[in-house]
Parts: C-alpha cells; structure tokens; sequence
C-alpha cells in the first residue's frame, strides 16, 4: 500500500520551513515538492525540506492526499486552475497566502466539489527570506490562521489544524472576511508605510548626503519580507478596501503625532512614546509565548487611549468617520 503523500508547491521559506517541519522526526507519509524554479527545488532537496521534487505540477501533485500551496496570492489561481482536474477525490488543498477571500473564492469556482479546500496563513517572522532562510522551528508558537467556506468538510479543516500543530504553530479559526480585514493592517499597511517612508527620503535632493546618514532605524523600517515586488502590490491590490480603511486610520494617527510635536508638548509626546512601546512589548511577549490575552477588532476601533491622547477621540483634520 502507497504511503500518503503530501505535496509542497512552492519552495521558498515558507514551503521549506513546512518541508522541514514534515521530514524531521517520524512519519509515514512521503514528502514532495515542486517549483518552477529549479533553483529553488534544488535547494530543497539539499536541505531535505522533501522527499523527491518534481519538476511537473501535474506530476507532483498526482495522488496527493494534501497539496500545499506556498504561493504568492496571485500565483495560486492559476495554479488551482491547472490542478483542478487532475486531483484525486478526497485531496485536501491548503494556501498559506496573507488573503483569504479572494483565495477561497477561486478554490469555491475552480475545484470539483470531491476535493476540499482551506484557506490558511502562518504568521512567522524572519529576518532573511528565500528557501535557504527555512527553519524547522520557525513556526514555533507561531498563530496559524485557518479560514474555511462554509461548504469546506471538518475533516479538511482538521487536517490543516493537524498540520499546524505538528510543525508547533497555534490555529486560530476565523472568518476569511476578518482575517484580511486584520491583515490589511499589520501586514499590508506596514508595507506601504516603508515604501512610502523609503520614497520620500530618496526622492529628496538632500539624499544624497541624506543616505550616507541613514542607519539601523531606516534600514529596519524600509526592509519588507520578500525582494519580489510584486508579492507586495499583488496582495495590497487583492485587498484594497480594507487597506485604504486603514491607511485613512494611520494618516488620520500620524496628524495626531504631528500636532504633538509641533505644539512642543513634552510631557505628552513621552506619553504617547510609552503608551506605544508598552503596546509593542506586551505583544511581543505573547507572540514569543503563544498566550493572547483578549483579541482585538478587526477593523480601526473608533477610539482608544493613545488615539485619545493624540487627539484622535475627534479624528484630526477629517470628518469622524463610522468605522463599527
């Protein structure tokens, strides 16, 4: 009897680090991967992230019982189009891409109903990308989220969650619709942010004697986590709605620390410095551990503490808007 086998399409960090995870320890099931790129597959097989690589998709994924797409967002709808008739019945599909709504959406429309598909995104942090940059610990304590349709089966959602918890993650269940309204902020936003503070420096004639200033701070604040560009606008695109909510939110907070500073407020400046800091340290803390105190709202909360103390209680500069 064929052992299971599980196919890992995309062979960067994510992939890898999934493979890794997999092919360490005891197992009875068979690990394949596949990548356009020969490259990438060939760093695979040397850090024995899988089995065997494939070079054909078809082939690859023929007889999986999961495939894994480790894919940027918009590779994967033309990858779940070629794969659509070649699964077997029962196969589970699982993404690990930072948008769920449109993901879910083209498995809804391209895949026969006799194959299910869960829509998943493992929430990691590393300092160096590619498939040479994969680690067998990366998910370590890491939220796994898991976002299914109402017509996924139980039992590909426990799959996934199986698989989560196997490589030491957390799954955290959501709706698609609230896990890219989140995302939009903490991923997304923090992408057009460092591109936008990148483009204002350099598009100065004082750049170049600016540049040779700029350090460990602008360094860390313009660095994004793939050197594709496209990984980044493909996924701003794909969620756009949501971003643009949260960039009227971050332009409507930075006016707030403008007023701060420009009224030389002191004692409320270093207020606000430390409201957010302590923020920052009580997240990191419970990402290190993997224990969350209460979850927080998926889209801008209409006020808050800092936002209080930066005058956004009146939303500076802007007509409040209903953001409930």
């Amino acid at each position: 009897m064929a052992k299971p086998k599980i196919t890992i399409v995309g062979l960067g960090l994510i992939g890898n680090s999934i493979g890794l995870g997999l092919t360490t320890g005891q197992r009875d099931f068979e690990v394949v991967g596949h990548d356009k790129e020969s490259d990438a597959a060939g760093v695979a097989k040397k850090l024995k992230a899988v089995d065997k690589t494939d070079w054909n998709l078809i082939s690859a994924c023929d007889g999986a019982d999961l495939v894994v797409l480790a894919l940027p967002v918009q590779a994967i709808h033309d990858t779940l189009q070629a794969l659509a008739g070649e699964l077997k019945p029962g196969c589970v599909v699982m993404d690990t891409a930072s948008i769920k709504v449109p993901v879910l959406h083209w498995a809804e429309t391209l895949l026969p109903d006799n194959v299910g598909f869960v829509g998943t995104n493992p929430i990691v942090s590393a300092e160096e990308t590619g498939g040479n940059a994969a680690r067998t610990d990366i998910f370590e304590n890491a939220t796994w989220a898991i976002c299914a349709s109402p017509s996924t089966s139980p039992e590909a959602v426990k799959m996934a969650s199986n698989l989560a918890e196997r490589l030491g993650a957390n799954p955290l269940y959501l709706e698609p619709e609230e896990h890219d309204g989140m995302l939009a902020a903490v991923e997304h936003l923090p992408s057009v942010v460092s591109m936008a503070l990148l483009s204002s420096a350099v598009s100065m004639p004082s750049w170049r004697e600016m540049r040779k200033l700029a350090g460990g701070q602008f360094e860390s604040s313009t660095r994004l986590v793939s050197e594709d560009p496209s990984v980044f606008s493909d996924a701003a695109l794909a969620n756009r709605e949501n971003l643009a909510r949260w960039i009227d939110t971050f332009i409507d907070n930075m006016q707030g620390w403008r007023d701060l500073i420009a009224a030389g407020d002191e004692e409320a400046l270093a207020a606000a410095f430390d409201s957010a800091l302590d923020e920052r340290v009580r997240w990191q803390k419970e990402r290190r551990t993997g224990h969350w105190d209460e979850g927080h709202p998926a889209m801008p909360p209409k006020r808050n503490m800092l936002m209080e103390m930066l005058g956004l209680g009146r939303l500076v500069g802007r007509k409040p808007k209903d953001q409930s």
